[in-house]
């Protein structure tokens, strides 16, 4: 004898309440994976600053002129980053630092002897100096670059360096690259962005 299925008030309680909980549940669900999803872009973005910057140094003290455009490009080949030759969402600062010898102003100092830039210089300024515009070669420049003039004597010249480097021989140049790019991770057009940024430093 064919019987009819018996549907219980109760089970259907109980389905009700799952579609409910899974609604409730389902805004942090989809925040916990936008998160996730951002924070992987974020950490590969990291990486790839970190490489740019080993890479710009290790460029650096093997003689690469980055006062030529076409280095300039070279460096940012593939790279993926907001960072144009002379703007974008980020900055690299090349800078060359000797020690000054014995009878000069700056004597047993690390002072910026040359410096070039790619990029925006408004992001961020660079942490290793900020000599003075008056001892670079192209003062009117937002950030002047080049060899600075009298930096053995000009105290504006003094580099700022970890304490572990600051054993650098005497007539040896320590070649150093900072990255400085932004942080963006998932954006929701106007309504929403990070606006952090991220940084890396390499010395060679």
């Amino acid at each position: 004898m064919f019987r009819r299925p018996k549907f219980s008030p109760a089970l259907n309680c109980r389905r009700g309440n799952a579609v409910a909980e899974l609604a409730l549940c389902m805004p942090v669900l989809v925040f916990a994976l936008l998160g996730v999803v951002s924070g992987g872009l974020v950490f590969d973005r990291y990486m790839t600053v970190v490489q740019l910057s080993r890479n710009a140094a290790s460029m650096y003290s093997r003689g690469t002129n980055f006062a030529l455009d076409d280095n300039k490009d070279l460096l940012l080949l593939g790279q993926e980053l907001s960072i144009t030759r002379n703007g974008g969402d980020g900055v690299i600062y090349l800078t060359r630092v000797v020690l000054a010898p014995a009878g000069t102003a700056n004597e047993g100092q690390l002072v910026v002897a040359e410096r070039h830039l790619i990029g925006n210089p408004a992001f961020a300024a660079s942490a290793v100096g900020q000599p003075n515009p008056s001892i670079w070669p192209n003062p009117d420049k937002p950030a002047p670059t080049g060899e600075v003039k009298d930096y053995f004597q000009d105290p504006s010249a003094v580099a700022t360096v970890p304490a572990a480097l600051m054993t650098l021989p005497l007539g040896e140049s320590m070649y150093i690259a900072e990255v400085y790019h932004s942080s963006d991770g998932l954006r929701f057009g106007d309504v929403w962005r990070d606006t952090g940024r991220m940084s890396a430093v390499a010395y060679f």
